[in-house]
């Protein structure tokens, strides 16, 4: 669906009402906005608590402890190479 808008001498645009049917838009909606490519505005509703679910969702397998002990072995390392000095 797309639809031709013009924005007001406030700066603000309407989003068409079959739009905010369709997509669930209703007042007090957020909303990121971001500068994209090719003079194009992308518009993407934005809902921490749904941000939130499905990061958990998709990380609830992930071992972070694991990470963990991977990052501080690295930098562990680096440092002794880097910074032999710390270790004497």
């Amino acid at each position: 669906m797309a639809d031709i808008i013009a924005i007001d001498k406030s700066g603000r645009i309407v989003i068409p009402k079959a739009i905010r049917d369709v997509m669930n838009i209703k007042e007090g909606t957020k909303f990121l906005i971001s500068e994209g490519q090719y003079g194009r505005i992308e518009l993407q509703k934005f809902d921490a608590e749904d941000i939130a679910a499905r990061l958990e969702e998709e990380l609830k397998d992930v071992d972070f402890d694991a990470i963990e002990k991977k990052v501080r072995k690295e930098m562990d390392e680096w440092l002794r190479k880097e910074h032999p000095d710390l270790y004497d």
